[in-house]
């Protein structure tokens, strides 16, 4: 394919850098933006700093009708935001090959965007690399595996999830084919959803989770790898050991943009991640008790702030 059209939806951290890598790699790249982050991007461009320091100024706009129909929609809002961003944007930017790829994390939003596009436009996205806002149109790169793992929700092989593919891996970010896109999806909900529970609701970075909190850490994971082994997850034997692996070969300052987010007293995800975990459990018969108390103090945090 000569020609990648993609429109990235949501030019906050995610969205910023795995549109701008794509960009780098030779993509025709646009962002649908709203607000300040718009305002900054038309003026200063859209930038990244830290690991990787980079400046672009590419299309930009909040009418998706300038940008037409394209290859691929990244949609990197935050879950909540998921549902009314398709629908609003999709009769512009979605035609009858476009591939929808999403990127947030939990396991619900590639079902809701397959209610409003359809399985076979589906492409769920497993993000991995520890960025953040500085202000608007500026993202910090904080490092991190640099990746995304991407198939499609029916199982098909299709020519432009090999194109993303390709031209990811050619910048540098890791992008494999995947067996099992819902596997990959609860694997890293195990990861960033519990250190995100257990973090927010101790106000404790990973290192400290890590340290002086391992055990209870330890008993939040467990409580997310059996509810998602019962929906079919297919872990292997020693995952527990892979996620906490994991964990310990990250920077210990680092923390989830959700536990961000309700620090700052901002909308989360809260209902996508820990505060979804009580009922997926219950749909399979799997108890939760760490998780629904850590859900339970976030909701009331949460309250407070207004939301």
């Amino acid at each position: 394919m000569d020609r990648l059209r993609v429109a990235v939806v949501g030019a906050g951290a995610i969205g910023t850098f795995y549109g701008m890598m794509l960009e780098q790699a030779g993509a025709d790249v646009s962002f649908v933006a709203r607000g300040a982050t718009l305002a900054a991007i038309r003026r200063d461009g859209l930038r990244i700093t830290g690991k990787r320091t980079r400046t672009i100024h590419p299309l930009v706009t909040d009418d998706p009708a300038q940008i037409d129909v394209v290859d691929a929609v990244l949609v990197c809002t935050k879950t909540f935001q998921v549902a009314p961003a398709l629908e609003d944007y999709s009769s512009s930017l979605i035609g009858p090959d476009t591939v929808v790829v999403t990127t947030q994390n939990g396991v619900a939003t590639p079902q809701v965007v397959a209610d409003i596009v359809g399985r076979r436009r589906t492409c769920p996205g497993v993000c991995r690399e520890w960025v953040k806002i500085v202000e608007p149109g500026v993202v910090d790169d904080m490092g991190g595996p640099a990746s995304i793992h991407i198939g499609m929700l029916d199982g098909s092989q299709n020519p432009i999830v090999d194109e993303i593919r390709s031209r990811f891996e050619s910048v540098g970010v890791t992008c494999p084919p995947v067996a099992d896109i819902i596997t990959e999806l609860w694997f890293k909900a195990v990861n960033v959803c519990a250190q995100g529970a257990i973090g927010a609701a101790l106000e404790a970075t990973l290192g400290e989770l890590l340290t002086c909190h391992r055990d209870l850490f330890v008993r939040c994971v467990r409580e997310w790898i059996a509810v998602g082994e019962a929906h079919g997850a297919d872990f292997s034997p020693d995952v527990l050991a892979a996620v906490f692996a994991y964990f310990e070969s990250q920077e210990g300052h680092l923390t989830t943009s959700f536990q961000r987010d309700i620090t700052a007293g901002r909308a989360s995800e809260l209902e996508a991640q820990v505060g979804a975990l009580p009922g997926l459990g219950d749909e399979v018969g799997v108890d939760t008790p760490l998780n629904d108390a850590f859900a339970a103090v976030l909701r009331a945090k949460a309250a407070r702030a207004g939301h």
